[in-house]
């Protein structure tokens, strides 16, 4: 039950209004008789061409209403990023002088130590879950089944024995 005149505010979910405005403007353009079938329907729609063009209406318009609310931290953020350039440019550091350093630093790494071998092995490991953990995120294999790459990556020894 609500409470006439109460002051109470409810914040709206980032692009809820942008799915809003575009039913009012079809709504309006179409003029059709059955108002709720025809919201029914355009959310469906919505929901199949998002799905197939992967784009997302509602959060583009979030994105721009955060851009439009938020545009004094973006500017500010713009102007930082142009001092960076213009001092990077005026100092005498060079990023391509850094980059060869640490190659440099790369290639001295003996290749034959058990211990990066082992360092090595791990960083990649969890690379791999890193990756498996976001394609069962995004949907594209089920948690059910093993995902052929990732059968096919296993190791019969255990990284902490050495083996």
């Amino acid at each position: 039950m609500s409470i006439p005149f109460s002051n109470t505010h409810h914040r709206i979910p980032p692009g809820f209004a942008n799915l809003l405005e575009g039913l009012a403007r079809e709504v309006l353009r179409e003029q059709p008789e059955d108002i709720p079938a025809f919201a029914a329907n355009y959310f469906e729609e919505l929901l199949d061409k998002r799905e197939k063009t992967k784009f997302d209406p509602a959060e583009w318009g979030a994105k721009l209403d955060d851009r439009f609310y938020n545009n004094k931290a973006f500017e500010e953020a713009v102007s930082l990023q142009e001092e960076v350039k213009e001092s990077m440019k005026d100092s005498s550091m060079e990023p391509e002088g850094a980059c060869t350093k640490l190659d440099e630093d790369i290639l001295d790494i003996p290749l034959d130590d058990p211990d990066a071998n082992a360092a090595a092995a791990k960083i990649q490991a969890s690379f791999r879950g890193h990756m498996t953990r976001k394609k069962i995120k995004g949907g594209e294999i089920d948690r059910k089944s093993k995902d052929p790459e990732c059968a096919s990556s296993t190791r019969v020894g255990d990284l902490r024995n050495g083996d």
